[in-house]
């Protein structure tokens, strides 16, 4: 449900107050200024209302107009970076200026450094290896209750 001050609400409630005006023609001398100063200021609402409308359409088409010459901006590029990598070669350092990655040598990973043996078997916490010792402990591989 529409709120009461809510653009098409206000508008057909001038547009009724302006109608109940011509309708009686007796309580129109009384009030011809002001009537005649809400029928302009509708008139101009109903002008931006309708520019309004307009700009929008306008800006769905420039949006639309947007997109596409992102879309051939990109293929563009494309056929920038092509030409480089072609003029330069595939494994030239100066392709990084054209946002090109040349292929490069993959770094190798250090040795990893045996651990330290501690005694304790992988897997367990720290605790004692005895299972008959705790009578809340659980079996491994099983969850508690």
């Amino acid at each position: 449900m529409p709120s009461k001050s809510s653009y098409p609400v206000l508008i057909t409630s001038f547009e009724g107050l302006v109608e109940a005006v011509n309708r009686t023609p007796d309580v129109q001398p009384s009030m011809e200024t002001e009537w005649q100063a809400l029928a302009q200021m509708l008139a101009e609402i109903q002008s931006l209302r309708a520019r309004q409308a307009e700009l929008t359409a306008q800006k769905q088409a420039v949006s639309q107009q947007l997109k596409a010459a992102m879309e051939r901006a990109k293929e563009q590029r494309t056929q920038v970076q092509s030409i480089a990598k072609g003029k330069l070669g595939p494994k030239n350092e100066l392709l990084v200026h054209f946002q090109v990655t040349p292929p490069r040598k993959r770094k190798r990973k250090p040795a990893d450094e045996p651990e330290e043996p501690s005694g304790e078997k992988p897997g367990t916490e720290g605790g004692s290896t005895d299972s008959g010792t705790s009578a809340s402990a659980t079996p491994p591989g099983k969850p508690a209750a």
